[in-house]
Parts: C-alpha cells; structure tokens; sequence
C-alpha cells in the first residue's frame, strides 16, 4: 500500500504553487496546500492521506507480433517523423489500467508508475467525471520527471483546456508555475460526463507535445536546467469538494520509453 502525494494549485496569470514537504518516511504523504489570497509563502497544514493501492506496470518487452505494439509503434514513427522524438529507438511497456476519485477541489495527488525516463511517450484513454455540474479545473494527467527531492511536471486534460505544471525549489522555496505553450492553442472541447478522450505525452529533451483524440494541442518548453530522468506517476486533480469529487479512470496505458 502507498500513501498519496498532494499537491494544490491556484490559477491567476502565473500560477503559484507553494509546498511543505513533511520529513518522513517513504510512504507518508506528503501534503501541499497553497492560500487563494495571497502570492507570499506560508505555514501549510498538515493533513492526513487515505491508503490506496499503488498501480504497477507490467513489463511487455516482445509484443512485436501483436497489433497493438504495431499500432504503438506506428504512433512512435509519427512523432518521430514531426519531431517530437528523436529516436525510434527503445523499449514497450504495457500498463495497468488507473481508477481513483478525490473530492478535495484544487487538489492534486499521484501514484507511482515505477518507472524511471528522460525521454518518452505516455498513452492513455482517459474518462473522467465530476460530483459537481460546474467543477473548477479537473482531470486525469500524468506526473513526470519526478525527483526524490520531489521536484516534478504535472500535466492534466481538463474539458477545455490543458493544465502544464511545474513544481520546483527555487531559493530554498518550493514553488508552482505554470508551463507556457511554445506552440498550439492548448485548449480543447471535450463534452459528456463521463468526459472521455485519448491522451498522448511525448517528451524529448525539454520539449514536450500533447495530442488529444490524435490532434496536435499544445508544444511545451520545459526548463532548461531541469533534471528530465526522473519517475513517473499517475496523477488526478479535484474539480469540486462535493461527493466522489473527481474520478479518473485510465485504460490501454502504454509507456515508450525512448533510448538515444
């Protein structure tokens, strides 16, 4: 069993995010809260995370008979051939499906996926719903390069739009900014509840692509000092405090994890 991490972001121009992380072993949680009202850190309480299971991959490394590691795979030249990777090179895995809700609204929590990359591509068919008609920003997403200092990127399919995150210590400050578009609109139009569409990250260097439903939307530049080899995670944000909350479920998660 592992416990979940936290994290809570406030949207207004940039976005900041501000972190306590509690010093304690592997499987506390590790909370982070942010006050809507102000830009200036701030004490952040502590609170206590609910045990859940922890997904794992399932190695897949000689699918190369199958339709879907060909359809993968043809997914891996594409980007290839736009840009987004710079290498066909490297190595399959198929992993388990994800299902969990939260109803803590601008919160968000993440479950170790157990691998560690630099450069890869993440799919995944998201479905996702909320306990609220008018929910704040909410989705499925995906962590990566996560660092044990707990430095990471988070990336979440809202309805409308694309929520890019980085979270940081600067100055001995943990701090939340949101990623700018390098290219693409970001936004999407995403209706039904169940919301449902296909996801894809492709990350590559300090670029990072998003396509939604097989359409291009966004190019994201990543800092240039950050560190890219880091682990990844499932990752789900609350839209509302009523109910279930938000609840994410991903299915046909595969992971290309690029070789240079």
């Amino acid at each position: 069993m592992k416990r979940n991490r936290f994290g809570h972001l406030w949207l207004a121009g940039i976005l900041l995010i501000l972190v306590s992380l509690a010093c304690s072993s592997l499987q506390a949680p590790t909370p982070t809260a942010v006050p809507t009202n102000t830009s200036t850190a701030t004490s952040i309480p502590t609170a206590t995370a609910r045990p859940t299971n922890t997904p794992w991959p399932t190695a897949t490394p000689n699918l190369a008979a199958t339709q879907a590691y060909q359809d993968f795979y043809s997914e891996i030249q594409d980007y290839f051939d736009k840009g987004y990777i710079s290498s066909t090179d490297g190595s399959y895995y198929k992993l388990d499906d994800f299902s969990q809700e939260w109803p803590q609204i601008n919160w968000y929590q993440w479950w170790n996926i157990h691998h560690t990359v630099a450069n890869f591509v993440l799919d995944a068919h998201f479905k996702w719903s909320t306990a609220s008609p008018t929910p704040e920003t909410s989705g499925c997403g995906f962590i990566f390069a996560l660092q044990d200092n707990k430095d990471n990127y988070a990336v979440f399919l809202d309805k409308s739009r694309i929520l890019f995150l980085q979270s940081r210590i600067l100055r001995g400050q943990r701090g939340g900014y949101e990623v700018g578009k390098t290219r693409g609109t970001g936004r999407v139009d995403i209706e039904g509840d169940p919301a449902e569409a296909d996801f894809s990250l492709a990350v590559d260097g300090n670029i990072a692509n998003i396509n939604v439903n097989k359409e291009f939307i966004g190019e994201y530049t990543l800092s240039q000092d950050s560190i890219m080899n880091g682990q990844l995670a499932y990752t789900l944000l609350s839209g509302t405090n009523k109910g279930y909350g938000t609840r994410c479920d991903m299915t046909n998660v595969k992971l290309w994890a690029v070789e240079k």
